[in-house]
């Protein structure tokens, strides 16, 4: 996967784990899925910020408009605000770290027109997203909503 490519799939590590399938998946009506009450707040935090993630995701994320751009930034926040106030003690500091890389790759986002290509050419940003703490505590949290979160999975 190329760097340009790499940044905006980072925003979605949580997205990806929580909806338990591909982008695609989202797309087609899964009557189940839908119906299913969510286990916990934190739960209903994950699908809410799945949700604000949504647009990040598309294949035409890199033509989203300053506007959306900068709405979808501030729904992506709310959700994970959400995250913060909800998340489980046993990952707590893996979803505070999670948060703030989050931040950081959204503050880009905005400042740079959406440009992921701009992120991945900035050594400083992706020294500062691109560590083995944040894919750990990344890898926790994905770990954590695949066993509590996704509809089907063992409990």
């Amino acid at each position: 996967m190329n760097r340009a490519r790499l940044l905006p799939a980072a925003l979605l590590v949580l997205a990806l784990a929580g909806c338990g399938g591909s982008v695609a998946d989202r797309d087609r009506p899964d009557p189940a899925r839908e119906r299913a009450a969510p286990a916990s707040p934190f739960c209903a935090a994950v699908l809410t910020t799945n949700t604000a993630l949504a647009p990040l995701s598309s294949p035409t994320a890199q033509g989203i408009p300053a506007e959306q751009l900068t709405n979808t930034a501030e729904a992506v926040r709310a959700g994970t605000a959400q995250l913060l106030d909800t998340a489980p003690e046993e990952i707590r500091a893996d979803v505070e770290r999670y948060v703030r890389v989050v931040d950081l790759q959204l503050d880009a986002l905005v400042a740079n027109g959406g440009d992921s290509a701009a992120l991945a050419g900035d050594a400083e940003f992706t020294a500062q997203v691109d560590t083995p703490e944040n894919t750990t505590a990344s890898q926790r949290v994905r770990d954590y909503v695949a066993r509590n979160c996704v509809a089907g999975a063992a409990g």
